[in-house]
């Protein structure tokens, strides 16, 4: 399994830890801990795309309605601690396939990202 996968999350310890549980699953991952990196990582097409809502410049929501472009051919899963039925409904009205509730476990993280990688 080569799927790459961007973390978009500004939390860097969270973002270390993901990742190097990926690693150990065969995932390629990359991270980015502000929207305009996520920009400059998201040319580089990743297979799935974590994406968390609340960023130090903005929202992930808004950035994904204003950028859809941005994520074309990939597969989106918001991270959040936000859990309003408001950004549910918007989440999935910008595409995004799953919706991951924080704090998670790494068994839900991982059955997640076999669903969708397939």
């Amino acid at each position: 399994m080569n799927n790459r996968i961007l973390i978009i999350d500004d939390e860097k310890d969270f973002c270390e830890l993901i990742k190097q549980m990926l690693m150990r699953e065969n995932y390629l991952v990359d991270c980015a801990f502000t929207l305009k990196e996520a920009s400059d990582k998201l040319s580089q097409h990743p297979d799935i795309v974590l994406l968390d809502n609340n960023l130090p410049d903005g929202l992930g929501i808004d950035y994904l309605r204003m950028h859809p472009t941005d994520f074309m051919d990939c597969a989106i899963i918001m991270i959040s601690a936000d859990t309003s039925d408001w950004l549910r409904m918007n989440a999935v009205q910008e595409g995004v396939v799953e919706f991951i509730e924080k704090p998670f476990s790494a068994m839900r993280i991982k059955e997640t990202l076999k669903r969708v990688a397939n």
